[in-house]
């Protein structure tokens, strides 16, 4: 029996599953709290907007098993169908269901754990209730599986127990491994925390003891990531192209997707919740740890050291997953932060110091999203969600109606294809872009063939963006694109994002049709020249750079400059300063005004088109602007400083034959 701790609370883990003192409490009062928690029915609530789109992609592309790294590139892998459950097929929504349950049934058990010895079984429950409500009605499965793996990153650096010790690295590296596959950046969250947690193992209690544990968790870590990686029919071949991809997605993410929609005050929320969560970690850090293997003095100083390592780091990314794209996604942040603080284990006399930052922490987070979730007020309802969710996801009833209604509801959104161009790709290998993958699901009958990266505007940098235009240039490019250039994301300019992929797009494909606002392209064979280098400016940040008028040829520009040190660092710390492209369009003789898009820095060698001639053939609507001069700013220059060098070259385009 382990020990009891000072204050006579009872111990976090004791003998006798069976018993209310026991494991068996713990796992009803948890599932108790899971049922009353569980999300309201997803397929019901779905809007117009992007989310839905790569949603269905990923559903679809694990359908028809497309290879991941080779075929398509996200920041999500070939299971980040679970982070929502949606019933696009009937093995997609079961998996998703599955994980929902594991990721917050383990979360739920965690909480209690953590919280059971100094509040007692049921008010642990009562907080692992309220806090999954609220953080689950605003996260993802696979950010709230972050949050488990801190918890059992916890539970391995607070127990004197080796066997619990190696059973929670074990479970932490299973997670991990197939973290990796549903958000490669929770994967990596786990991953790191995986190795905190052994390197305190190590250092605390030898050697030995290191070699069984990381051999057992490395080796479910391995397991589970091969099994599922090979369960999803992906080629072991295609491992290389998946980790390179899914990293070149984080590394550029910060710098293209940034931005900021004035929640000011969540900011301020934001900071108030990260020094309550230091608060009570400070004071979990300061419970004596029993220790029988080796001296209390050594193991309790390492596991401290660790345990601030573990929540720097996996706060940095919830703090990261919040705010570098702050528009609703702090609420993410707010139901990480909240389930921190119920992992949190402090002893009983600092019970009233929890309680209070686990309260400002939820009204902060119910503030943020304009009011209570509907878990909250109305149990009952999750209750039903979930009977109807395990229902359709095990074949009991209900999956058909719930599918059409899915379908009903993407057409709905504007998802769906004119009848002109649906009988122009049938028959034929078809991309759907820039962003549009859930048409691809709305019409099972067309042979979808994407671009690797899902969704362009994903294409964060030079390699990405360039396994698009070898895509599009390569033998076994679709045979039809269906092009939509009309929506503006993250405030991009459309005609430059990506820039090298609608290049080739440029030089591949010929126009056959337009049907609304959509453009039918044929891959037709390479009609651009070489391109030749016919003009070199270097500028200012700020400063307005003329763009050479060549008849008859296509123009195109590179960009490259160097980033202030500041902005480096800012750019690791959180998020780096804004840059920004304004363009200057030019019709004929006449000049218009001048239009100002978000600039992508991980881009910015790669070929922007700035002038088309008219053999490219496109309709009015479809053909990018010409430009007389852009003119880039921002990204920590002040205007006059820095140095931009400004490369313009020309292509000859030939009409389609």
């Amino acid at each position: 029996m382990a020990p009891r701790e000072a204050g006579g609370s009872p111990p976090l883990y004791k003998r006798g599953g069976g018993s209310l003192t026991g494991w068996g409490a713990v796992v009803a009062v948890s599932l108790a709290a899971v049922v009353l928690s569980w999300r309201p029915l997803a397929w019901a609530k779905v809007a117009p907007g992007l989310d839905p789109s790569w949603q269905a992609g990923l559903a679809d592309g694990f359908e028809r098993h497309l290879q991941w790294g080779r075929q398509i590139i996200f920041t999500y892998g070939p299971y980040g169908l679970v982070d929502t459950i949606l019933p696009f097929g009937r093995l997609t929504v079961l998996l998703a269901v599955l994980f929902a349950l594991a990721a917050t049934w383990g979360l739920a058990a965690l909480v209690i754990s953590a919280l059971r010895p100094a509040w007692g079984l049921l008010p642990a429950g009562l907080v692992a209730w309220a806090a999954l409500a609220i953080s689950n009605s605003h996260t993802g499965y696979a950010d709230l599986a972050s949050a488990a793996a801190l918890g059992l990153a916890l539970v391995a650096l607070r127990t004197d127990d080796a066997g619990k010790r190696r059973a929670a690295l074990v479970l932490l590296g299973a997670l991990g491994g197939f973290s990796l596959l549903t958000k490669f950046n929770d994967g990596l969250v786990a991953s790191g925390l995986l190795m905190v947690a052994l390197a305190a193992e190590g250092a605390g209690f030898g050697a030995r003891a290191l070699l069984r544990s990381a051999g057992a968790s490395v080796a479910a870590f391995a397991v589970v990531f091969l099994a599922a990686w090979v369960g999803a029919r992906q080629s072991l071949g295609n491992l290389p192209s998946y980790f390179s991809g899914s990293v070149s997605v984080a590394l550029g993410y910060s710098s293209a997707m940034s931005l900021s929609e004035g929640r000011l005050a969540e900011d301020f929320f934001a900071l108030a919740v990260v020094a309550l969560l230091a608060l009570v970690y400070h004071l979990a850090a300061s419970r004596p740890i029993a220790g029988h293997e080796v001296p209390d003095a050594k193991a309790g100083k390492v596991r401290r050291l660790a345990l601030f390592a573990s929540l720097a780091g996996w706060g940095w990314a919830a703090v990261k997953e919040g705010f570098v794209r702050h528009d609703t996604h702090d609420l993410t942040f707010f139901g990480l932060a909240l389930l921190a603080i119920a992992l949190a284990r402090v002893r009983r006399r600092f019970l009233g110091v929890q309680a209070g930052a686990l309260a400002v922490a939820a009204c902060l987070a119910c503030i943020a999203a304009g009011a209570p979730p509907e878990q909250l007020h109305s149990p009952g309802a999750s209750t039903a969600a979930l009977a109807t969710d395990l229902r359709v996801a095990l074949g009991l009833g209900g999956f058909k109606q719930a599918q059409v209604g899915l379908r009903a509801r993407l057409l709905a959104a504007g998802n769906g294809l004119p009848a002109a161009a649906l009988s122009l790709v049938e028959g034929h290998s078809v991309a759907i872009e820039p962003a549009d993958a859930a048409a691809a699901y709305l019409y099972p009958q067309l042979d979808w063939d994407p671009e690797p990266v899902l969704q362009g505007y994903s294409a964060y940098t030079s390699y990405l963006d360039g396994l698009g235009a070898k895509f599009l240039a390569s033998s076994s490019a679709p045979g039809r694109i269906v092009y939509d250039p009309g929506q503006v994301i993250g405030g991009r300019d459309p005609w430059m994002d990506p820039p090298g992929t609608l290049l080739s797009m440029y030089c591949n494909y010929s126009q056959l049709a337009v049907a609304g606002p959509w453009q039918v392209l044929s891959h037709i064979s390479e009609r651009c020249g070489t391109a030749r280098l016919v003009k070199t400016v270097r500028a200012r940040f700020g400063e307005e750079v003329h763009v050479p008028s060549l008849s008859g040829d296509l123009v195109a520009a590179t960009f490259s400059f160097a980033s202030p040190l500041v902005s480096e660092l800012e750019g690791v710390l959180l998020k780096p300063p804004k840059m920004s492209i304004k363009v200057w369009p030019a019709h004929g003789r006449a000049t218009g005004p001048p239009l100002t898009y978000r600039f992508v820095p991980g881009t910015s060698s790669d070929m922007h088109v700035l002038a088309t001639p008219a053999s490219l053939g496109y309709s009015p609507a479809f053909t990018p602007p010409a430009l007389r001069a852009v003119e880039l700013r921002g990204g920590g220059w002040a205007r006059g400083q820095g140095l931009i060098t400004v490369n313009f070259y020309a292509l000859r385009l030939a009409r389609p034959s």
